[in-house]
């Protein structure tokens, strides 16, 4: 059976993609066979070209390519298409007897609405894959952070860690971030996991 991890973000553009390109670059060159895999991906650019690009790997796979740049659940409903638990089901069975390893990227949020009973949370369990959730070290982190955890474990979903993506002008060593990553980790009794670089 593969092994996963299911990367998730507490919100919009705080660097999944970015974290996932640096995590899959770190093992793509072991002996294992590695997917990286997109369920919904809503608006250009793409994630999977950008997966391709930084990270140079080929196998990547996306069941909704969506075009509207949107929560998934309006997404679906502007281009007239029925989403599916079983589309993605199926083909995670099929790419764990495939794959020895398999990273699956959320879209948004985890309480972003795929349909209006079913979210990135529940996509997450649907994996079966432990989450590592994916947080900007500013100003207001503590609270997108802990609130997904939260949600998260609300779900059963192990979560495995939190990590810190990089943005323009982060400074990891400054007091403010060490002290995010300190509180987070204390309150949740999840493990911050480091801090991506600049790549």
């Amino acid at each position: 059976m593969a092994k996963g991890l299911f990367i998730a973000g507490t919100g919009t553009g705080v660097g999944k993609s970015y974290a996932g390109a640096f995590l899959l670059s770190i093992i793509k060159n072991s002996k294992g066979k590695i997917l990286y895999y997109k369920p919904i991906q809503c608006g250009k650019p793409a994630d999977i070209a950008f997966i391709k690009k930084m990270a140079k790997h080929k196998d990547v796979a996306c069941s909704y390519n969506l075009k509207t740049p949107s929560s998934p659940h309006l997404a679906f409903e502007k281009e007239k298409i029925k989403f599916s638990k079983s589309k993605i089901s199926s083909f995670l069975a099929k790419a764990k007897k495939q794959y020895d390893f398999i990273f699956v990227e959320g879209a948004g949020g985890v309480r972003v609405p795929i349909t209006m009973n079913f979210d990135m949370a529940d996509l997450a369990k649907l994996t079966g894959f432990p989450v590592l959730v994916v947080a900007q070290p500013g100003l207001g982190t503590i609270n997108h952070t802990l609130l997904s955890i939260d949600y998260l474990k609300s779900k059963d979903v192990e979560v495995c860690g939190f990590l810190f993506s990089w943005t323009e002008g982060t400074n990891f060593s400054s007091e403010l971030v060490l002290n995010n990553a300190k509180v987070i980790e204390k309150i949740s009794g999840v493990a911050f996991k480091g801090a991506i670089p600049k790549l």
